[in-house]
This record gives C-alpha cells, structure tokens and sequence, in this order.
C-alpha cells in the first residue's frame, strides 16, 4: 500500500527581534515631539519590548518595557498589569495587549506589530481598550 505525499505548509513567524527607530514623517503625529526608539528581543517563548522616548538632544525622557509570553497564556507584570500576546491566524502579526484595574475601571492598550517583507520597517498600532478611543500608529525603520 502506498501513501500520497502531504505537504503542510504553516506560514512561519517573523522575527521583530531588533533595534527601531520612530520614522516621524510616516508615523501619526501623536509622538513627533520626541524621537523614539523600540528594542525588541524575541524567542519561541517570549516578546520583549522596550520603547524608549528622547528629546531632540537625546535625554532618555521615558522607557517602557514589557514582556509578554508567546504561549498563549497571560502574564502579570511587576506593575500588576495583565499581559498576554497572539498570533494573527495567518502568522504575520502579533497583539499584545496590556491591561489594568485602576479605580474599579479596566485600562489599557492593545497594540499590533508587523513587519515589512524585507524585515526593515516595523508598523505599530496602538489602540486604548476602550471603543473608539485614540489609536496611533508608529512607522519605525530598523536601525543600522
């Protein structure tokens, strides 16, 4: 008895892994005050981000960072917030999303990244939980 041959093709995950660097002309205004830098370090199991807000001389003004696991399973970070990231279903983004209790209402931010073919621009979309709240979106160029 013989068996066809099967093929499974699953689109691999990209890597975001790098250091990024804010493009003000192609990103929402909302941060063009500030240069801004994301750093991100990624494994099978984590994704780690650090975005990092300078002024024009390049005083570290604010940085954030967090770390989401790539298990599907929610996280809780040492500031109390709920952390939890997923793939896209085709593979090619990732969500975060990053939430708090804060005077008995949730608060928060999910954000969406994905990354060109030639794994040089990263785009970041970030939204409030709440519906129709602000959301912006970042243009940043891998940096050299």
């Amino acid at each position: 008895m013989t068996f066809p041959l099967v093929c499974i093709h699953s689109q691999s995950r990209p890597d975001f892994s790098g250091v990024w660097v804010q493009d003000k002309d192609k990103s929402d205004d909302f941060y063009k005050n500030f240069n801004v830098q994301c750093t991100i370090s990624q494994t099978k199991q984590s994704f780690e981000v650090k975005t990092t807000f300078s002024d024009e001389s390049g005083q570290e003004l604010v940085a954030r960072e967090s770390t989401f696991s790539l298990d599907g399973k929610e996280t809780i970070s040492k500031e109390g917030a709920k952390l939890s990231a997923k793939w896209s279903s085709d593979n090619k983004n990732l969500s975060t999303s990053d939430t708090k209790s804060y005077g008995g209402d949730l608060v928060g931010v999910t954000t969406s990244y994905s990354i060109s073919e030639n794994k040089n621009v990263l785009t970041v979309k970030t939204a409030d939980i709440k519906p129709g709240a602000l959301a912006i979106t970042q243009i940043f160029n891998r940096k050299q």
